[in-house]
């Protein structure tokens, strides 16, 4: 059984506000460069690791990487912008 102070909870709290604050700034295409990102950057790490292909495994891993790493920085635009308010 997981034991929580309430300190610890107000600081979750707060920061689970936070991030739903940020996200309801975000665009659709910020949202799906997220995903699109994650994917890419996490299937040209594991291309990279497993290598089950030596010689491909570089050209093919590292583009991909790259590709998920560009997406994740357009997308992390969304962010740094300020909070707007939606009445």
């Amino acid at each position: 059984m997981l034991i929580v102070s309430r300190r610890h909870q107000r600081i979750f709290m707060r920061f689970l506000n936070w991030n739903q604050r940020k996200v309801q700034n975000l665009t659709p295409w910020e949202i799906w460069g997220f995903i699109a990102g994650r994917v890419f950057m996490s299937f040209g790490l594991g291309v990279l690791a497993m290598q089950y292909y030596p010689q491909i495994a570089g050209s093919f891993g590292i583009p991909t990487l790259i590709i998920g790493i560009v997406l994740l920085i357009f997308a992390s635009k969304g962010l740094a912008r300020k909070d707007v308010t939606k009445d």
